[in-house]
């Protein structure tokens, strides 16, 4: 599991919208969270691993007026 995960919004005035931190008496290493995107974009996450490594996946949030959409 992951020691830490940071959400970016690269579209958004300020990309940092969410840091996550998981400690050694951490339940389990998941995070939630609703952020607002300023239009549709890539979100990004980057999550630091215990051996130093990070790993990221990057997907594009579809933002559809009224907050409704497919």
């Amino acid at each position: 599991g992951a020691e830490e995960i940071r959400v970016y919004a690269m579209g958004n005035p300020v990309p940092s919208v969410a840091a996550f931190t998981f400690g050694p008496l951490a339940a389990s290493n998941m995070a939630s969270t609703r952020i607002r995107l300023a239009r549709t974009q890539e979100v990004v996450a980057v999550a630091r691993m215990p051996d130093g490594s990070f790993i990221k996946d990057m997907k594009t949030v579809k933002v559809t007026i009224g907050g409704c959409g497919g």
